[in-house]
């Protein structure tokens, strides 16, 4: 069993010394979703599988979800799954909304053990506002766990006991911090907060045509009509936040927030709007080169202001 990476290809190979054809039955939270069959090459069958589970993720910013996947396969000794069946398997597999890296190689999967879920960087560093509770994960034997940090913590062990946070908290009397939600890359929840000056723009966006406006019945037209007409008119609210100053290894942070296909914001007293990151590029700050590191990051809202859900 392993804890795979759905934004990843994962491949189930099957490798026999004489077989033509493979199957495939495919089950994904219970439910038989898949039957594929596929001929061999020199007597090896690859299936990928992470793509096909992805589908049944369901995305919540509070809660952690994870895809439960298990297979079967049989090898043939004819090609399109006839002849006689030479051998069967299974597996099991947890399936996570995260991805691993190019570097990483084929494959990777999240470690069973003594994994640090919530991504900083490798620094166990975890910056809170005073008086604020958080949240951090980890894997602890297989299994993704959560440990919640109280309002005046100042630091929290992992559930598996094998380290622990750090929890750093920062006060800034001049502006509100904003917190956003993400999923990160091991596929988990992650929040962090920005502490500094934070701005809302409105970005308008509507089609328009010229009306005819003259009347022909009088031979004029109304002065207070509009020849210029503008319809389907519609807006969306962007947010500027900027971080306060970081130690380096935040750097995989902002890659992970840049990188996340699922984006929340704690904004104007509304908890969990949906937001996409507008910014789609940022420079790796060192403290060699910067001396101070913070980030500028820019996220909008992804929903228009007038509500036109049908």
């Amino acid at each position: 069993m392993a804890n795979i990476l759905l934004r990843s290809p994962y491949f189930e190979t099957i490798t026999t010394g004489s077989h033509l054809s493979a199957k495939l039955e495919l089950t994904i939270d219970g439910t038989l979703r898949y039957t594929i069959i596929k001929n061999a090459t020199s007597n090896r069958t690859v299936f990928e599988i992470a793509s096909l589970a992805k589908d049944y993720y369901n995305v919540d910013v509070s809660l952690l979800d994870t895809v439960a996947i298990s297979g079967t396969w049989y090898a043939y000794d004819a090609i399109d799954g006839g002849g006689t069946q030479l051998a069967t398997s299974s597996f099991t597999h947890t399936g996570y909304f995260g991805y691993s890296l190019f570097t990483d190689g084929a494959n990777t999967a999240i470690n069973n053990t003594n994994a640090e879920l919530t991504n900083t960087g490798g620094s166990q560093i975890i910056y809170l506002p005073d008086n604020t509770a958080g949240y951090a994960y980890d894997m602890n034997s297989g299994t993704a766990t959560l440990a919640t940090i109280s309002t005046s913590a100042t630091s929290v062990a992992a559930t598996s006991g094998n380290y622990t946070w750090t929890i750093e908290r920062i006060c800034n009397p001049t502006y509100t911090p904003i917190e956003v939600n993400f999923i990160n890359k091991n596929g988990v929840p992650q929040n962090h907060y920005f502490f500094l000056k934070s701005t809302k723009n409105l970005r308008t966006k509507a089609d328009n045509y010229k009306k005819n406006i003259f009347d022909y019945s009088s031979s004029n037209y109304n002065r207070k009509h509009h020849q210029n007409a503008v319809f389907n008119k519609n807006g969306n609210i962007r947010y500027t936040l900027n971080t306060d100053y970081m130690i380096e290894a935040y750097n995989d942070v902002m890659q992970d927030l840049l990188l996340s296909e699922y984006v929340w914001i704690d904004y104007d007293g509304i908890s969990s709007q949906p937001v996409v990151v507008t910014s789609s590029s940022f420079k790796y700050k060192t403290s060699v080169n910067d001396r101070l590191i913070q980030y500028t990051i820019e996220v909008e809202q992804a929903n228009q202001i007038i509500n036109n859900i049908l």
